[in-house]
C-alpha cells in the first residue's frame, strides 16, 4: 500500500481545507513522498518544491509548492476559518466520437497538403459526488510502476491526479536526460513490428529534441529506441543524455517543452491547429510537472491524469496525428489510454465519499 494512515489522513486533510499539497512516487520506486505549503505558514523553507506548469505555460508560468510542512504537521495542525474557499470547477464537456472524429479528418486535410504532425486531445467528463479520490490514486499508482505517478492541489489548478510515463527532463550534476516518447499500441501486440506510422511519429519527436538541443549549445546522446510498457499499452521510446555546458536546466525546459509527443511538429502550425480543433482548454494537460531538489531537477509530462473536484471529473486524452492516421485507429487509442483510469473512478464510487467539501 503505498498511502499510509499518516499520509492518508493528511492528503484528506489537505484536500478538505483547500491547502496546497503533493504526493507523489518516483517511476520504479514504492515510497510516497508528501508535503504540503499552507499560505498562513510563512516562516518554512526547504530545498524542495513541487512546481505545476500548465498547456504551454512554461517556466513564466508556474505554481509552485513549496515544502513546508509534512504529514505529521497538517494532522497536528489548527486550521484558521477560511470562508468561500474555492477551487477551479473541471471542465464539464465531453468530446464525444463524432465531434473528436471531425476534428480528426480536419487535421489530417490539414496535414496532408502540409506536412508534420498534430496531436488532438479530447475530454471524457462526468458528474459524480462519490469517487474516493485517495482510494482512486492507490490503486493508480499501484498499477503504473514505471511512471512518476502524483496526486496534487493548487489554487490555480484544482485537483489533479496523474501516471505519467514521459520524462522531460532529468538534471543532476551536471548532466542532463530526456526521452522522446510517442507511438501507441496496445500491449497485445508486443512482439509484432511497429507500424511505419508509429516509427514516423516517434521519430519526429526524437529529432525535434535533438534539433533545438543542439540550438541552445548541447551536444545529445541517443541511446537505441525501445518499447516501453505503461499499463495496458506500448510505446516508442528514445533516451536522450548529455551535459549542461553553457545553459541551465530552465533553458532546456523552454526550449523542448512542449515537445511535439504533446504538440506536433511544426510547432507552431501545430498549436495553430490545436486552437482551432480542440473545443476545450487543455489546462494542465500536456504541460509539466517537477519536483526540484537544489541543483536537481526531475521533470515529466503532465499526462494520463484528471482534474476533479467534489462533484465532477474531466479525463484528457490525446493521440498523435500523422497524415496516414486512420480515424478509428486513433479513437481507439485514446479508448486504451482512458480504460485503466475510468475503471477505477467506477470501482472506488462503491466506497466512501470523497474528502473534498
Amino acid at each position: 500500500m503505498f498511502f499510509s494512515e499518516e499520509i492518508r489522513k493528511a492528503v484528506s486533510e489537505c484536500m478538505r481545507h483547500y491547502i496546497p499539497f503533493v504526493t507523489f512516487v518516483y517511476p520504479r520506486q514504492e515510497s510516497l513522498c508528501f508535503f504540503a505549503d499552507p499560505e498562513w505558514l510563512t516562516d518554512c523553507k526547504s530545498d524542495c518544491r513541487f512546481v505545476v506548469s500548465g498547456w504551454c505555460g512554461g517556466t513564466n508560468d508556474e505554481y509552485v509548492i513549496n515544502d513546508k510542512a509534512d504529514a505529521k504537521m497538517i494532522i497536528d495542525m489548527s486550521y484558521p476559518l477560511i470562508a468561500n474557499k474555492k477551487n477551479p470547477s473541471p471542465w464539464q464537456h465531453t468530446t464525444h466520437s463524432t465531434e473528436y472524429n471531425d476534428s480528426l479528418d480536419l487535421a489530417i486535410e490539414h496535414l496532408c497538403d502540409y506536412g508534420g504532425k498534430v496531436v488532438i486531445s479530447r475530454t471524457i467528463c462526468n458528474e459524480d459526488a462519490n469517487t474516493d479520490w485517495i482510494a482512486v490514486a492507490e490503486h493508480y499508482f499501484s498499477l503504473h510502476p514505471e511512471a512518476f505517478r502524483y496526486l496534487y492541489f493548487t489554487p490555480r489548478h484544482g485537483f489533479w491526479l496523474g501516471a505519467s510515463p514521459e520524462l522531460l527532463l532529468h538534471v543532476k550534476e551536471g548532466r542532463f536526460m530526456t526521452m522522446a516518447l510517442a507511438g501507441t499500441r496496445d500491449v497485445c501486440s508486443a512482439g509484432e513490428p511497429w507500424s511505419a506510422k508509429n516509427i514516423a511519429e516517434q521519430a519526429v519527436v526524437r529529432n525535434y529534441i535533438v534539433d533545438r538541443l543542439y540550438d541552445i549549445g548541447v551536444n545529445p546522446i541517443c541511446e537505441p529506441t525501445e518499447t516501453i510498457t505503461t499499463g495496458n499499452i506500448q510505446h516508442l521510446s528514445t533516451v536522450i543524455r548529455g551535459e549542461i555546458a553553457s545553459c541551465t536546466s530552465r533553458e532546456i525546459l523552454q526550449a523542448i517543452n512542449p515537445t511535439p509527443a504533446l504538440a506536433g511538429y511544426p510547432l507552431a502550425a501545430a498549436l495553430e491547429q490545436i486552437v482551432r480543433l480542440e473545443r476545450h482548454p487543455r489546462r494542465c494537460y500536456g504541460g509539466y510537472v517537477a519536483v526540484e531538489n537544489g541543483d536537481e531537477i526531475s521533470a515529466y509530462v503532465n499526462l494520463r491524469c484528471v482534474n476533479f473536484d467534489a462533484e465532477r471529473w474531466c479525463m484528457y486524452v490525446g493521440s498523435g496525428i500523422m497524415p496516414d492516421s486512420d480515424i478509428d485507429d486513433e479513437w481507439n487509442e485514446t479508448e486504451a489510454k482512458s480504460l485503466i483510469l475510468k475503471q477505477l473512478i467506477k470501482d472506488s464510487q462503491k466506497n466512501e465519499r470523497s474528502d473534498i467539501r
